[in-house]
């Protein structure tokens, strides 16, 4: 008799759907901790959808660069003298050896710290030590260049790579619907969005899935992981910071959408706590939505948090609260590298820019009082998976199963649902089980 720590995990397409059943609210606990299926999720997932680079404030000369991931794929984004944004894989042609490990800079080229490999800062290779002796000058440098991401687009400041030469084009995977709620961060700005400080780097032994489908609206959580800071009276009553959920095509969710005015008078109350230069930025900033969006949108006036899928992360509560952009780089099914990233209004009054970035440093930063709620669930969860009888045992999905399609804001895109459902999981495991069970272009 084969025993349940010996069964092999079938990676093939009739065995997932047997372990992700997103119709009946079940996910074998196996996903997330499986090598084999994590091997296959760097192959089917994050070389098949938009992945997120950076903001183009980041590269905003000729010669400015950024390092970053796509899946365990390290890369390079550059902006070149042409004023064209390319994305390459940071490894060297001859050995694999990074040819840039810092964060950001600017610089003309890239030199191979192994061998010397030099590379111009659009990907050519350029200059080989002694090419001409060793390689008895028959070296074909324009075959060797820095392999480049065949996709690279930009919505309104922020670049998305894609390794997938037929993807469909960014605009229409993030789509129509889930863009009508972001422009409200992306237009509400009056200088427009930029990165501030520096992106903060830390580890969690838990696996991406649980962080992204967290994001991607499961506020039924927050009262209850995040309880003390309604208990110290740190936020007031949850119930006053959202109405709805939705989720959208492509595996794309948010939580926390608020019924329209009621963002809006939360940031006039804040203003008024904060001080006149608040309340004057908080009107100006309303002056432009109305402007920039439709009146409905401008009513809203906030966010909430969301996932673009499948490893972005975001969370914005009105105009005093950074654009916080999260990425969930996968370590292995049991580890992810989280990287936090700022973004603000460029021409908000300093006074502004230093509530917004203490709030956030507070909140959901490594040491913040949210970031470590959550940090400790998705490492418990994800420690607990392992166990063989843990796994006899599908992970619970169902809430709010069969009532779909019952809330309505008119107005509102998306497939709303009420605060507390998890019709966007479904929807995040719906599409993950599409992309790992259907080989060729994105769907």
């Amino acid at each position: 008799m084969t025993s349940i720590s010996e069964r092999p995990v079938d990676v093939a397409a009739a065995g997932l759907h047997d372990l992700v059943k997103p119709d009946e609210g079940a996910v074998s606990r196996t996903v997330f901790v499986d090598e084999a299926i994590y091997r296959k999720e760097l192959d089917r997932v994050f070389t098949k959808t938009w992945l997120f680079i950076g903001h183009e404030s980041q590269l905003s000369e000729p010669g400015d660069y950024l390092t970053n991931f796509m899946g365990e794929d390290p890369v390079i984004a550059t902006r070149g003298a042409d004023g064209v944004i390319r994305v390459m894989l940071n490894s060297c042609a001859h050995r694999g050896m990074a040819v840039c490990s810092t964060d950001a800079g600017s610089s003309k080229f890239f030199r191979c710290p192994y061998h010397g490999w030099t590379y111009s800062n659009n990907g050519d290779l350029i200059g080989v030590p002694r090419a001409d002796t060793v390689y008895h000058g028959e070296l074909d440098k324009s075959r060797l260049g820095l392999k480049a991401v065949p996709r690279v687009e930009n919505y309104k400041g922020f670049i998305f790579a894609n390794w997938d030469e037929d993807a469909i084009p960014l605009v229409d995977y993030l789509g129509a619907d889930q863009l009508w709620y972001l422009d409200l961060a992306f237009e509400a700005p009056l200088g427009g969005l930029e990165v501030i400080g520096p992106t903060m780097k830390f580890r969690i032994k838990a696996n991406w899935k649980l962080a992204a489908e967290n994001f991607a609206g499961d506020d039924y959580h927050v009262l209850y992981t995040h309880g003390s800071a309604f208990q110290i009276g740190f936020l007031p009553d949850y119930d006053t910071l959202g109405d709805y959920i939705a989720y959208f095509d492509h595996g794309h969710g948010m939580g926390d959408i608020s019924k329209p005015g009621r963002a809006y008078q939360n940031d006039v109350g804040m203003a008024q706590f904060l001080g006149p230069e608040a309340i004057e930025y908080v009107n100006a900033v309303h002056e432009r939505l109305k402007a920039r969006v439709s009146p409905l949108q401008a009513e809203m006036h906030g966010l909430g948090e969301g996932n673009i899928f499948p490893n972005l992360s975001w969370i914005k509560f009105g105009v005093f609260h950074v654009f916080g952009l999260f990425q969930w780089h996968p370590r292995g099914p049991g580890e992810i590298e989280v990287w936090q990233t700022a973004l603000f209004d460029r021409d908000a009054p300093q006074s502004v820019k230093d509530f917004a970035r203490t709030q956030m440093s507070q909140e959901n930063a490594a040491a913040g009082i949210f970031g470590q709620d959550d940090g400790e669930n998705f490492e418990q969860i994800t420690e607990s998976a392992r166990g063989v009888v843990s796994q006899t045992r599908d992970f619970n999905y169902a809430m709010g199963l069969g009532h779909e399609g019952e809330i309505h804001e008119e107005g509102y895109p998306g497939h709303l649902g009420p605060h507390y459902s998890e019709q966007n999981h479904r929807n995040f495991y719906r599409y993950w089980l599409e992309l790992m069970t259907t080989p060729g272009e994105q769907k």
